[in-house]
Formats: structure tokens, sequence, C-alpha cells
């Protein structure tokens, strides 16, 4: 019996030595995968190869006779039928899931994948079949590892539990990569003009003037989608607004819910307010409705991004240069177009020059630079950084495309989930320039009530870090009609707005430690809490406030907002989920 209980151990040391090292090797994989760096074809063959030849050898020693005899052993026998099941969930992910990944490094080779500016869209619809077939494999493992049990006491102490655990983060995770292969080739070659030209607004978003999804329109133009090549036109500074800064008629009709919100702020007429809601479906609607009204053209969506986002890319392909010469470096861009450029022109005509000569400049530089598969590997993870910090941003004005757009990080749509929310958005009041100079912080605690609710406290800081010396133009205050009064503080002027969870109660709020109102108002069917804050120069304001949430959990699911210095956050009393881990359907 001793012989027996020594050859079982030494097989279950075994078994879990060759699960660890072939678990490492999926998360290495993983890790590739979710960077858009597909490994080549003989890479993952071969990678394949040895976790399949781990995964098999840990199945085989968990399940000779002698091993599935002590499994039916009573209280001893369950972490061997639990360690024997995890290693036959591991071999059949591996065995059922990696071919079709090998498939994927075949046809989404980034060497043949990208030209320049072209997409091979040809390619990019072939992998959708192998990535759909992992991920009904990686499903069928996330089920297998459910149904394994973690043994109670002795699981925990043996390390069941723990591995039934890590056996379901690396299931997560794998599901998260290939729902994001799945969309890739789902939506990708429509969306880049495979069964017809595609025509999109671009957006590029100046945070210097916050809005809820990043900034003001700062310049535009469009782009065109030919069967993957994509073409850049028209680009300008928003000096050329399509119809105007602010045009004579409402482009479009407001939602009833987005008119009682937004409509005295005009979003339908004024381009500068085209996106104060963060729910970019909407935002987007908006953009297309402006550009049509202002044109006479239709286009079939929107893109949105901002100065970081095109930081990313230069960091890739390497300095942009300027008409004149100039090199502009992805460590230089977002401070000159957000900051220093207001100093250095003063005519706006020049200053709309200057923005969409930067614009091309970048444009080019993707297209001439970066042309490696490696390359072509970094400006995925780039705008796959961009895209997951919520800088960039897509809509489509064709109904199936949105509808899955609008469940992605890529989308942006404010969703309709459940539990604790938390969404604080801050917008430039004034139409000044001084948002480059905000910092913000926000301290997120919950407590559990005995009924199951939660007492959610939010403190929110605003810090105004804006030196002396800035220029008239940077420190308006558009809101204030005093003549002669220049604003010489540089004082801020910012709404700022809290997104909380469905059915939530507002309990009470106070700023600098003083008691306050605040707007309650609701959008998406989301309770939304908000006030007007002025920050002087040098001057921190704090806001302070406590909402009753109908659940305490299980998980914050948190709604951030793009700014040029990432807000400082703290959650206290649940883990922090995404809104857009919501998995593809069909």
């Amino acid at each position: 019996m001793v012989s027996a209980g020594a050859w079982v151990g030494v097989r279950g040391l075994l078994a879990r030595s060759q699960l660890e090292a072939a678990r490492a090797q999926i998360t290495g994989l993983q890790s590739a995968l979710s960077g858009g760096a597909v490994p080549g074809a003989a890479d993952l063959r071969r990678t394949m190869d040895e976790i399949v030849a781990r995964t098999n050898s840990a199945r085989s020693l968990t399940s000779d006779p002698l091993w599935s005899l002590a499994g039916h052993l009573p209280f001893a026998g369950c972490p061997l039928r639990s360690s024997a099941a995890l290693a036959a969930a591991l071999d059949g992910v591996a065995t059922n899931a990696l071919g079709p990944v090998v498939e994927l490094g075949n046809r989404l080779d980034p060497s043949t994948l990208r030209s320049g500016t072209a997409i091979n869209v040809t390619a990019l619809a072939s992998a959708r079949a192998p990535a759909e077939r992992a991920r009904v494999a990686v499903t069928s493992f996330e089920n297998a590892v459910r149904r394994v049990s973690p043994c109670d006491g002795l699981g925990d102490q043996l390390g069941v539990d723990a591995a039934r655990s890590e056996a379901a983060a690396t299931g997560e995770k794998l599901h998260g990569v290939l729902d994001s292969l799945v969309l890739a080739t789902r939506l990708g070659p429509d969306l880049l003009g495979a069964s017809g030209q595609r025509r999109y607004l671009l957006v590029v978003q100046n945070p210097a003037e916050s809005r809820a999804n990043g900034g003001i329109i700062g310049g535009f133009g469009v782009l065109t989608a030919t069967r993957g090549r994509l073409e850049l036109d028209d680009i300008s500074g928003n000096g050329n607004l399509p119809g105007g800064p602010t045009q004579l008629r409402p482009a479009m009709k407001l939602p009833a819910e987005f008119a009682t919100r937004y409509g005295q702020f005009w979003p339908a007429r004024v381009w500068a307010n085209a996106n104060l809601t963060p729910d970019y479906p909407t935002a987007g609607q908006l953009y297309s409705a402006l550009y049509r009204s202002g044109t006479g053209k239709a286009v079939d969506g929107t893109i949105s991004l901002d100065p970081t986002t095109l930081a990313y890319l230069l960091a890739v392909t390497g300095p942009a240069v300027l008409p004149d010469g100039q090199t502009v470096r992805a460590d230089q861009l977002v401070e000159l177009v957000e900051s220093r450029v207001y100093a250095q022109i003063d005519d706006v005509h020049r200053r709309d020059e200057f923005f969409a000569s930067v614009g091309e400049a970048v444009y080019q530089a993707v297209v001439t630079g970066g042309g490696s598969a490696g390359d072509t590997a970094k400006l995925l993870r780039a705008l796959a950084r961009a895209a997951g910090e919520g800088r960039l941003l897509v809509s489509s004005n064709h109904a199936e495309e949105e509808a899955t757009l609008s469940t992605t990080a890529l989308g942006g749509a404010l969703l309709d989930v459940p539990g604790p929310f938390l969404g604080v958005v801050t917008q430039n009041a004034s139409a000044s320039k001084l948002d480059f100079w905000l910092r913000r912080s926000t301290e997120y605690r919950i407590d559990r009530r005995p009924d199951g609710t939660g007492l959610a406290t939010i403190t929110v800081s605003l810090t105004n870090a804006a030196p002396e010396g800035l220029s008239d133009y940077v420190r308006n205050r558009g809101d204030v009609d005093i003549p002669g009064w220049r604003n010489e503080g540089a004082q801020n002027n910012i709404w700022i707005s809290l997104y909380t969870g469905r059915g939530s109660v507002l309990v009470d709020a106070s700023v600098d430690g003083k008691p306050i109102s605040l707007a309650v108002g609701e959008e998406k069917g989301r309770p939304v809490l908000s006030s007007y804050l002025t920050v002087d120069r040098e001057q921190t304001r704090t806001l302070r406030v406590r909402v009753l949430e109908p659940s305490a959990g299980p998980v914050l699911t948190l709604r951030s907002q793009p700014l040029t210095f990432p807000e400082r956050l703290v959650v206290e009393g649940l883990p922090v989920e995404r809104p857009w881990s919501r998995r593809v359907i069909g």
C-alpha cells in the first residue's frame, strides 16, 4: 500500500511539472497574440508540439489504472480525480485549440498582412474559421474546468483549488484573445472595404480642451478604405469644419433622454460638443450627421483618436517630418500639439495649418516607416493599447457592425452592465486649453451592508498645475462675460460627472469638506451626478460623494476616461473589471 501511494505521488509530481510547463507556454502564446505579435508558422508549430507533448504526458500520468483506482477512495480520492480532470481538460484544449492557432499564424503572418497602409483583407477573412474553432475549443476547456471539484480543505492544502483557479484564468485570457481575433476577422474585412469602398470621418481629438471620450475635435480628414488599401485625404484643422464650427440647423434629432442632458449645449450643431457623451456610438452618429450636413456627403462611420495614439505610432515608425524639415519625435508630440503650439503660434489660421501638417506627417511616417514584420506587430500592439485606453474609437453607420462594435473597447459604448459602476468624466466648460495642466485622482471604497447593498464613497481630486505666463487663448474663460477680464490666474472651469450603478441613490456630497447639491440625471438608464467646479492655479479641489448601490458586488465595473496624464486610481473593497469584458455571441 505504501508502494502504491509512493507510485501515485511520484506520478502526480511529474504530471504537475508537465502541466505547469505547458501552462507557462500557453500563457506566453496568449501574451504574444494579445499584443498583435502572431508568431511565424514554424515557431507556432514547434511551440504547439511541445505543449501537446507535455499535456499528453500529464494526462497519461494521471490516467493509469492505479491512479484511477485511488481516485475512488473516499475523501482522499477527490484531489486525484480533480487532478486527472484538469490534466484531461488542458490536454483537450492543447490538442483542439492550438491546431487552429497555427492556422492563424499562417494566415496572419505580420510579414504578409500589411504593406504600408494596405491590409491583406483576404488573409484576414480566411483567418475567421480557425479563430472560431479555437474559441470553441477554449469554451469547452473552460466548461470542463468549471466542473472540476476544488475538493474543499484537502484540495486547498494539496494545491488543487489553486491549480483549478490558474486553469480558469488561463482559459479566460485565451478566450479574451480569441474573441478579439474573431472580431477582427469578422468585422475587419468589410470595415476595410473588402465588399465595397468605405469612407470614414477621421477625428483627431484635443484633450487640452477635454471631452467625455478625449477632447474637442482638433483636426479631421477622410479615410478611404478600398479592399484594404487606406488613403487619407482632406486633412484640416478645426478652422475648416464643414458647415462651420456651429451649424445653422441641427444635423439630426436628439434622442429624448440625450436631449434632456445635453440639448442646451447644441451637440447636433456645435462640432466641439458632439462628444460630450461618453457613449461613443452616439458621438459617432453626431459626427457623421454634422459632416453630412456640412458637405452633403455621407460617411460609413467615424474614427476618433488623440495625440497620445499618434505618439504610440511614432514610437514604432520613427519621427514625423514636417514640411519645413522639422522632426517630431514620439516623446515630443503630445506636449507640442496640446500645449507648446499655443505659445509658438499666435495666429489661429497658421495654427490650424500646423495641426494639419502634423497629421499629414504622422500619416506619412506610418505609410513609409515600420514596414518590417516586427514593426507591423508593434503597430498592432500600439493600436491595441490605444483602443484599450479608450484613445482609439470606431463607429459604423452599418447597423449590424455597430451592434458588435459597441460591445468592445474599440466601440466605446456606455454599456448597461449590472452591479456597482464608476465612470468619472471631467469636461472643459470654458473653451480654454487648460486641461493639459489638469491632474486627477480618484479613490473608490465600498462598504457592504447586511442587506447586500453597498455604500460607495467616491473621492475625486482635481489639481490645476498650470504655470504662469500662459497665453490669453489658453486661459480663456468663454463662460464669463466680464469686459476686460483676462483670467490672469488661469482658473479652470470643469464640468464633472459621476456615472454610478443602475438603481444607485445619492446619499450626500461635499466639495472641500462643505456640503453641496449635485444635479441628478440619467444617461442610457444609468444615474449621472454632475456639478461645475472652478480650480485656480496650484489649487486642488476635492469632490466627495456617497452613493448607495443596490448590490455590493461581485465586481466594480470601471469606465475610464482617456486623459493626457492618466489619473491616479485607488479602489478598495472590490476587484475591478472593464465594461467591455462581455464575450462575443454567435
